[in-house]
């Protein structure tokens, strides 16, 4: 009876070796809305991998940051805002390749109803506007109070997730609502909505591949083989948004006309991180603080990894 406890024993010893091994083999890719898999899909950049990538979705930036927290997966790409207002919350991650304004900040807008009355930002004073907490479009509505473009008194936020959010919007509930890509697109293209104030000139627009604390010290190389390749597929995309474009609405399920607008917004060049772009942050880092949320973060350059590179 003792020899078959030791079998049993070693058996799930090597079952477990066998699945570690398998996991550190795993690079578990976070995305939203299915976007960036198709980018990597549509260049053929997801091909003679040394080790097998593995997709999850989420339908946006809070939600898939969770997941990084908990360590449910590697990396996975977040704006500047939801990214900041989660590393401000304690949680162990951090940016570590940089996707540069997008669209020009066009992929971030508050948008209305075709029936609104609301015309500019300044007509915002006061609605009820519709986003997610710490997300990029929350971040957007406290710049533009900041600067104000978005006179007192201030709008009443109301925090939803896109799906609420859009209901909300179509009942009246709210006024507005302050989103991002592909939603701006499919309330503006499919809904006729109004894009009444966006991103340009507003905020840094970054995007980030964050990655957890666990995974840059474990799957080092792997992140910058990834990070990598997606720098390529963004290349191959600026020249080929048509294709990239109807890859993308086969794989999300987003009408052709509208994958064709979010594809042309949402085309960048991603580059590994500079401390230039350490300091644009510190503007998002103020909004929020400005807006009462992480007072108690930590040190801005705490929250960004430079030592991945997608040469190596």
């Amino acid at each position: 009876m003792a020899s078959v406890r030791k079998l049993l024993s070693f058996v799930a010893a090597l079952f477990w070796t066998i699945s570690f091994a398998h996991a550190e083999d795993t690079l578990i890719v976070a995305d939203q809305k299915g976007q960036q898999k198709a980018l990597l899909e549509a260049a053929g950049q997801d091909k003679n991998l040394s080790y097998t990538l593995q997709w999850t979705e989420f339908e946006a930036a809070a939600p898939l940051l969770q997941a990084l927290a908990a360590n449910a997966v590697d990396t996975g790409i977040a704006g500047d805002g939801p990214f900041l207002f989660a590393w401000g919350a304690n949680l162990p991650i951090k940016a570590a390749f940089l996707v540069p304004p997008r669209g020009g900040g066009e992929s971030t807008a508050v948008i209305t109803t075709t029936s609104s009355p609301i015309h500019n930002a300044a007509d915002l004073s006061g609605k009820r506007i519709g986003t997610g907490k710490g997300s990029i479009g929350h971040l957007l509505l406290l710049r533009l109070i900041a600067t104000g473009a978005i006179p007192a008194p201030t709008p009443h936020i109301v925090f939803l997730a896109p799906a609420q959010a859009k209901a909300a919007l179509d009942t009246k509930q709210i006024d507005a609502w302050s989103t991002w890509e592909p939603y701006v697109s499919l309330a503006v293209v499919q809904s006729h909505a109004h894009n009444i104030v966006d991103g340009r000139n507003v905020m840094p627009n970054n995007s980030f591949f964050v990655a957890t604390n666990k995974a840059l010290a474990t799957k080092h190389v792997r992140l910058a083989d990834f990070y990598k390749r997606m720098t390529a597929a963004y290349a191959w995309g600026t020249e080929h948004q048509a294709e990239y474009a109807a890859i993308l609405g086969r794989q999300t399920g987003l009408p052709l006309p509208v994958a064709t607008v979010v594809a042309k917004h949402l085309i960048a060049a991603p580059a590994p991180l500079t401390p230039k772009v350490i300091q644009q942050e510190q503007t998002t880092l103020d909004a929020y603080r400005s807006g009462g949320f992480l007072r108690d973060a930590g040190k801005l350059e705490d929250a960004f990894d430079l030592t991945v590179s997608p040469s190596q």
